[in-house]
């Protein structure tokens, strides 16, 4: 299915005819052609619509996505879900939203769903859409709206706290290695060519060694630094294209690393424990909710434990038994194990929720301290080699100063 728009003339009463554009959501031009024909209409131009190719620039994002559920659950107080969203759709104004509100606007008025409409927009995750079509079976939709739009809401938040965290690293290692590049192929050069002006031989060869010293320290830090900055490019993103891959080996090591691997963990079990617990109050059922957690989720642990999860609950095992393992902590087990209902369950997970936010909060803290220290370390091993140096020259040139006086 591709987005049309098309020019056509229309006969109007009394023998005239007019041009009219329409925009239509179908196969292929041949398709389009054919549906005007068979209204009686006279195509002109028929040109294909292609949304934006770099992301950026689409309108497709959180704030039109909570714009769109706030609208929802204001319209759908009075009027049904389907009519409600034709509604919203007729009195979009700006031409960018218009088109991509095309396929959804085309599904509702060929008699289609709302749910199917939701599908074809291709805003929403699995799990935000899991949450409408659920309130909306229950009669309820109105009410789990407000599930779906802190679900986007909180998303958004924690995208950008992992940003923070990834960037200010990302700072650091560049700081590091553009202070050490400037020492090395400025500073230590520089340093080379000026020497020891007047000096004895002994102050140039002493000076000459500390210099050879400096720039092979300088060197193997440069190095170091270059091959980890490479390194963890290509590891995060080999992690990102194989993500929801358990036995990658990509997943296996950024789980391994350190400080990371905790703030990946606490963080993936922090969004898929709430995630959890809004799928259970928009009356999600269990087994569809685990299914829906597995599909969204691309860190390691966090998706072989709900997957495990799901398979035990198949299997017949009492979910509070299935459900109590790691990597939850001792004391979370023990909540889940105390659940008598659905509603205490969704609870629980708010609340294991919560205190992984606390420790992914403490990881990312952590993660910001050791980039400090590391910075701080490696710009005082080239400081300190730089100030050596210049202490050495120095002082080859207060001794000539005191031999001109003697002499």
């Amino acid at each position: 299915m591709k987005l049309f728009h098309a020019k056509f003339i229309q006969p109007l009463p009394g023998g005239g005819s007019s041009v009219a554009e329409e925009d239509f959501y179908l196969p292929d031009i041949s398709s389009v052609r054919r549906n005007l024909r068979q209204r009686g209409l006279w195509p002109v131009k028929i040109q294909e619509q292609k949304p934006p190719s770099i992301e950026f620039f689409d309108i497709r994002g959180r704030n039109w996505t909570i714009q769109l559920l706030r609208a929802l659950r204001f319209q759908t107080a009075t009027v049904s879900a389907g009519t409600a969203f034709l509604n919203i759709i007729e009195g979009e104004n700006d031409p960018r939203r218009r088109l991509a509100f095309l396929p959804a606007r085309t599904i509702l008025k060929g008699g289609g769903s709302f749910a199917d409409a939701l599908k074809a927009l291709k805003l929403f995750d699995a799990a935000t859409l899991a949450i409408i079509m659920a309130g909306e079976r229950a009669g309820d939709l109105k009410g789990v709206l407000m599930h779906a739009i802190e679900h986007v809401e909180e998303k958004g938040k924690q995208y950008k706290t992992f940003i923070a965290a990834v960037g200010w690293l990302g700072f650091d290692i560049f700081s590091i290695i553009s202070s050490i590049w400037g020492a090395q192929f400025g500073f230590i050069p520089y340093l080379k060519e000026t020497g020891v002006q007047n000096g004895t031989p002994e102050q140039v060869e002493k000076f000459n060694k500390s210099l050879e010293l400096a720039s092979l320290v300088n060197g193997g830090i440069l190095w170091f630094t270059s091959l980890l900055a490479v390194f963890l490019f290509v590891l995060g993103y080999t992690f990102w294209k194989n993500r929801g891959k358990s036995d990658h080996w990509a997943g296996k090591m950024v789980m391994k690393l350190p400080l990371f691997g905790s703030y990946i963990r606490h963080s993936a079990m922090h969004d898929t424990c709430k995630l959890m617990g809004r799928l259970l109050h928009g009356k999600v059922p269990l087994t569809d909710a685990l299914k829906i957690i597995i599909e969204t989720t691309i860190e390691p642990s966090a998706r072989g434990y709900w997957n495990e999860c799901r398979n035990r609950i198949l299997g017949g095992i009492d979910p509070g038994k299935a459900l109590s393992r790691w990597p939850l902590e001792k004391s979370e087990r023990d909540q889940i194990m105390t659940v008598q209902s659905v509603d205490q369950l969704s609870e629980v997970f708010d609340a294991i929720a919560s205190e992984r936010s606390n420790m992914a909060k403490s990881s990312q803290r952590k993660i910001v301290q050791a980039g400090i220290m590391a910075m701080m370390l490696l710009f005082g091993v080239v400081t300190l080699t730089m100030v050596g140096l210049l202490a050495i020259q120095n002082q080859g040139m207060l001794d000539n100063l005191q031999s001109m006086k003697g002499g």
